[in-house]
């Protein structure tokens, strides 16, 4: 293994060299370099494909196959089916290649498809999943657009006779064997694995995913499943008697806000009745008004911001019938980036990844917009007859490569429309979480809706940090004038009574409880709500609190600990008390950014984790997660890369400020190269800002030459912006 990584840093990094050579404006110069960087990536795409020994291994085998082929052999001669069938597998092979999976056995009507290669990973299992589905979803494309061309006389010459057919597709887990196949020198799976994933291939409905109980349990809760009838468990299931399941979809990502856990039990929300109020306050002018209300939630690093935010969510969609939350992150990408936050708020709400190809892009755009184009909402899009112009918009914004060249005011249209639909249907709620890091075009957007007139019944909630990290937001200063849609929401903290209640409220299984470990909480926390979360869990780590049937404290090893000042440091501490190679994994993920790639640190190997295998990396990312200093991100997860990004702003600074300068330094290097090396993805490129964030990693590596290279990239894009 350490051979193979070792031969792909000098592929990598020979990229990254040939990438800063590049010239637009010589263009020998440019045929030249374009032709070596095609040889490399093809190179180090062989490189990452390979399977290594061919020993047992733990995979999701995925088998599709369709139905009715022997009806469309009967209809078609045999040059047409063949080119038929070639024609669409380039579009279904693609599904698998994008999703991670590697094509292991293929028949002209059916497919073999294996995910876990070259490294088993947590994943793997999920992945296979949303490459079936997608498999459905880009078939049933596939045969619309052949049937529209056959229509206007445009197709292939096949397509009049193409009968649109159906798929079925079976995905189960467990362990595959190599094999070599009869008259072939080449190895393919086989075993027992693959033999029930054909099984419930042959089972399922068709045009359905059915799955083991195997792939339930892997995919955890990113995916919606429903029980198959028993009668076909009885002829798949393995062990006999378990349950299958059809995959139905994937589970919305909005950015739902998790409150946190302490001793198993939800922590209450106290303290915070009056701006509760306040919230609920804005929320019917917006009603009332038919107007956007902006209000900017301001306070210190864990002041409960986002908490407050998720209990007026709660509440106002019982209260005021609240027809959508929308939501968005400001910090996950760089402040230069054009319309990121923007862009993020539309990928969520359109349920889109780097994985989909431009057909599922366009079909859930319009889905979306049919959907709010119904009679009977109010506004339509469609009134104006912009629909199709609306839907092409969208797609430039969503394109990460040319969002920078759309006008503001063309994308504040855009998004006013949008929200328009969406409020027609009843009041909704933007919630925009970090604002002080978003983009700046982004931030005007937001200011200009203030000024938005029409039926626009929407209340903003901009969270943002407070105290001497002061955000300069565009709209701030407004909320003085008695007459503004703006104003401004200070998050304090809690008074020494509230905070008293809280800590009784999250300890209520300790009876009786010692005044003196209450006195302790309060006096430490100055306030605090996340430093009282952060730090009774700090305690029941380290034994001082004990709950359950041995529930009780130890005082004086409370007394004697050496307590943490301050939230960063009690975060410090709780990272220290991580295991080594968490810690040191949270160090090298904190590098890259708050949002993050598994990938990254599994293929850039700093120093910092060099001794460490993959499954060790993976375990340490499983358990950063299970102890939420992490959250997985579907958004952003391409290929076979699951995305995370760091729950808390201040636990991404005080991981990254861990590490040595020479270690981060070190460390941003491989990142920036890592980054140069994904753009011969297509999606990748066009889902993330890659050059400004190349820029800022040469940039903290200290090398000034390279950063210049991607910043004057990264720069042309801006000022394509002409905003």
């Amino acid at each position: 293994m350490a051979k193979a990584n070792v031969n792909r840093q000098a592929l990598v990094e020979a990229i990254a060299a040939l990438e800063s050579q590049r010239e637009p404006d010589d263009r020998a110069l440019e045929r030249a370099v374009a032709t070596a960087l095609s040889a490399l990536r093809d190179k180090l795409a062989e490189l990452q494909s390979i399977s290594g020994d061919h020993q047992q291994r733990q995979l999701a085998v995925l088998v599709a196959d369709l139905s009715g082929f022997t009806a469309l052999s009967e209809r078609m001669d045999a040059e047409k089916v063949r080119e038929a069938l070639n024609a669409m597998w380039r579009v279904l092979d693609a599904v698998m290649v994008a999703h991670g999976g590697q094509i292991d056995q293929h028949a002209g009507d059916s497919l073999l498809a294996l995910f876990g290669l070259p490294q088993p990973r947590t994943g793997d299992a999920a992945r296979a999943v949303r490459a079936a589905l997608t498999l459905q979803a880009e078939l049933a494309l596939f045969n619309e657009r052949v049937r529209q061309t056959a229509a206007a006389g445009q197709g292939a010459v096949w397509a009049d006779d193409w009968p649109g057919p159906a798929m079925r597709v079976g995905v189960h887990s467990g362990p595959v064997y190599f094999a070599r196949a009869a008259g072939s020198a080449r190895l393919t799976a086989v075993g027992e694995t693959t033999a029930v994933a054909r099984r419930l291939e042959h089972a399922a409905p068709t045009g359905r995913v059915l799955t083991s109980a195997a792939v339930v349990r892997q995919a955890g809760t990113q995916l919606q499943f429903e029980a198959a009838p028993a009668e076909l468990a009885a002829v798949v299931a393995r062990p006999p008697g378990e349950a299958v399941f059809l995959a139905t979809g994937e589970r919305p990502d909005q950015l739902t806000f998790a409150p946190a856990l302490v001793a198993g039990q939800v922590t209450r929300l106290i303290g915070r009745d009056e701006p509760l109020d306040q919230l609920e306050n804005a929320l019917q002018a917006a009603i009332d008004s038919g107007a956007p209300q902006i209000v900017t939630l301001q306070g210190p690093a864990g002041a409960g911001k986002s908490r407050l935010v998720h209990e007026f969510e709660a509440r106002a969609r019982l209260l005021t019938g609240v027809s959508g939350v929308l939501r968005a992150d400001g910090r996950l990408f760089e402040a230069e980036a054009p319309y990121a936050l923007v862009r993020d708020l539309l990928l969520r709400r359109f349920g889109i990844r780097p994985q989909h190809s431009h057909f599922i892009i366009e079909d859930r755009i319009r889905r979306v917009l049919d959907a709010l184009d119904r009679p009977g909402r109010g506004r339509r899009l469609s009134t104006t007859g912009r629909l199709d112009s609306t839907l092409e918009l969208l797609k430039q914004l969503l394109d990460a490569r040319v969002a920078g060249r759309l006008p503001l005011d063309d994308v504040r249209q855009l998004v006013e429309r949008l929200l328009g639909a969406i409020t027609a249907a009843g009041p909704a709620i933007l919630i925009l979480e970090d604002v002080h890091r978003a983009d700046r075009q982004s931030l005007a957007l937001v200011e200009r809706l203030a000024q938005a007139a029409g039926q626009l019944p929407l209340l903003v909630l901009a969270v943002a940090a407070g105290g001497h990290e002061t955000p300069a937001l565009p709209w701030l200063g407004q909320e003085d004038d008695p007459f503004s849609p703006v104003s401004r929401l200070a998050v304090g903290p809690l008074s020494p009574v509230e905070s008293r209640l809280m800590a009784t409220d999250i300890l209520s299984q300790l009876t009786p409880l010692p005044m003196r470990l209450l006195d302790l909480i309060v006096a430490e926390s100055a306030g605090n709500p996340l430093y009282i979360e952060a730090f009774t869990r700090l305690l029941m780590e380290r034994g001082v609190i004990a709950v359950g049937e041995r529930r009780g404290v130890d005082m004086a090893q409370a007394e004697r600990m050496r307590l943490p000042a301050g939230l960063a440091r009690l975060i410090e501490t709780r990272q220290l008390a991580l295991g080594g190679a968490a810690r040191r994994v949270l160090q090298a993920a904190a590098v890259v950014g708050p949002l993050f790639w598994d990938v990254t640190l599994l293929e850039t190997r700093p120093p910092l984790l060099e001794d460490l295998t993959e499954p060790e990396i993976e375990a340490a990312l499983l358990e950063l997660e299970g102890k939420r200093f992490i959250l997985r991100d579907p958004t952003y997860s391409f290929g076979a890369t699951q995305a995370y990004r760091f729950r808390r702003e201040v636990g991404h600074r005080v991981a990254y400020e861990s590490l040595p300068p020479a270690a981060r330094r070190a460390q941003h290097r491989l990142v920036a190269q890592w980054l140069i090396a994904q753009q011969s993805d297509d999606r990748f490129g066009a889902g993330f800002p890659a050059e400004g964030l190349i820029a800022r990693h040469f940039a903290a590596a200290e090398e000034p030459a390279q950063a210049a290279v991607w910043q004057r990239r990264a720069g042309q894009m801006l000022a394509a912006a002409g905003t």
